[in-house]
């Protein structure tokens, strides 16, 4: 009796999963697709741009400086020496901050665009009562892509449930 209902409870579980209404979704193609990635790229270059300025006329002016000590030869002094390598470390410490900042921007800006795909793509599964949405990439064979959908409920909405 025992095996029957075991046997019974496993044909059941197995029919429950092939009966389960399975969506695809190419979260990729949606990033890239999507109008929100671009002005977060536009304005990722914007800041890159304006960092990599700063970061150059600091430069230029520790390449004049650089300059300077070698015309002087040996009659460089300790205190100068000192100086300009005290200057190249805050350099690289001010690169190595801003490198951070973009950093951290780019993590905040593509993070909540991330965010804002998920919500969309549980939204769409909701509406279309999909039991189960997988990445396409995962699947050879199978579901209904609901990519278009998801990229639609996007651009439509300025702001998703989550």
């Amino acid at each position: 009796m025992k095996k029957m209902l075991t046997l019974v409870m496993a044909i059941s579980m197995s029919v429950s999963i092939f009966a389960a209404k399975i969506a695809t979704v190419n979260t990729q193609k949606v990033f890239q697709g999507y109008s929100k990635t671009q002005v977060a790229k536009t304005k990722l270059e914007t800041e890159k741009t304006k960092l990599e300025g700063q970061l150059a006329v600091k430069a230029k002016n520790l390449e004049k400086i650089a300059k300077e000590l070698n015309a002087k030869g040996d009659k460089v002094t300790v205190a100068e020496k000192d100086k300009f390598q005290k200057q190249q470390m805050e350099f690289g410490k001010e690169r190595q901050a801003l490198q951070q900042k973009l950093g951290r921007l780019e993590y905040e800006e593509m993070g909540t665009i991330q965010t804002e795909i998920k919500s969309a793509v549980k939204q769409v599964a909701r509406k279309s009562k999909y039991d189960m949405v997988i990445e396409e990439g995962a699947v050879l064979y199978g579901g209904k892509d609901i990519t278009a959908d998801v990229l639609k409920v996007l651009e439509s909405s300025k702001k998703i449930k989550l």
